[in-house]
């Protein structure tokens, strides 16, 4: 298998994987990452990590300024935006606002921070401006490509030690608006979808569970989100959490 090389600073070059077989994945199975990292050494080891999953495709690397760093954005338009925040900067949530607007504009890029877990309440609040992952450098390394497929999929990443108490932050924080809904209007299917949702479920997972194909899945959850007034599968998650579903 050919290795990665790093890409250089604003160069929009494409670092392409190889199949096993010396062939290009198929274009619409690679997952475009966009990567803003300011240190050598943590982005030869965020390559490092990477080198090994055939559909991720590092589209770039910025190592300079926010302002590049959000014009490519609005240039490539990437799957995934990884942001790794080493130092603590002030307006991290300013640019994390920044990054969701851009993306809305366009296909929406799912944003993962790389760095030393904050705050729960700092997390809440980063998730609150459209962040959908946050990976502790201190994880494992071979973690990483999981996080990334995990993100793309539209799901949430965090680190797994800290999961129940950060979640139970979130349901404090963001799940207040969901306590008044109701479940009289779901049928037992949607029911046993939503209730997959909160355990974590992959849409693939719960197909499997229910003997059902991923895109009756689907069917399913666009109902749910209409029934319950719901735009997002953290939402869903949310309430499964909240009405004590499991």
């Amino acid at each position: 298998m050919s290795k990665k090389s790093s890409p250089s600073q604003g160069d929009s070059k494409k670092v392409l994987p190889m199949n096993k077989d010396n062939s290009l994945p198929d274009s619409k199975d690679r997952i475009q990452v966009l990567l803003y990292c300011t240190s050598d050494f943590i982005l030869s080891g965020i390559m490092k990590a990477l080198e090994s999953y055939e559909e991720i495709e590092i589209i770039n690397v910025e190592k300079s300024t926010i302002e590049n760093f959000l014009q490519s954005i609005r240039s490539l338009n990437p799957n995934v935006i990884l942001f790794t925040n080493t130092e603590t900067l002030p307006n991290l949530r300013e640019i994390c606002k920044a990054v969701h607007e851009i993306s809305k504009e366009h296909e929406k890029s799912q944003m993962i921070l790389l760095g030393s877990i904050p705050s729960q309440e700092e997390i809440v609040s980063l998730i609150n401006t459209g962040v959908r992952g946050y990976f502790d450098l201190n994880e494992s390394s071979n973690q990483l490509g999981e996080a990334i497929r995990v993100v793309h999929r539209g799901e949430i990443w965090l680190p797994r030690d800290k999961m129940s108490s950060i979640m139970d932050r979130i349901v404090s924080v963001v799940g207040r608006d969901l306590k008044e809904k109701t479940l009289d209007q779901l049928t037992p299917t949607e029911f046993r979808v939503l209730r997959l949702i909160g355990q974590g479920k992959s849409n693939d997972e719960i197909a499997e569970a229910m003997f059902i194909s991923k895109n009756t899945v689907r069917s399913h959850i666009k109902s749910i989100y209409a029934k319950l007034d719901t735009h997002s599968r953290l939402q869903l998650a949310l309430y499964a959490i909240n009405s004590a579903l499991f």
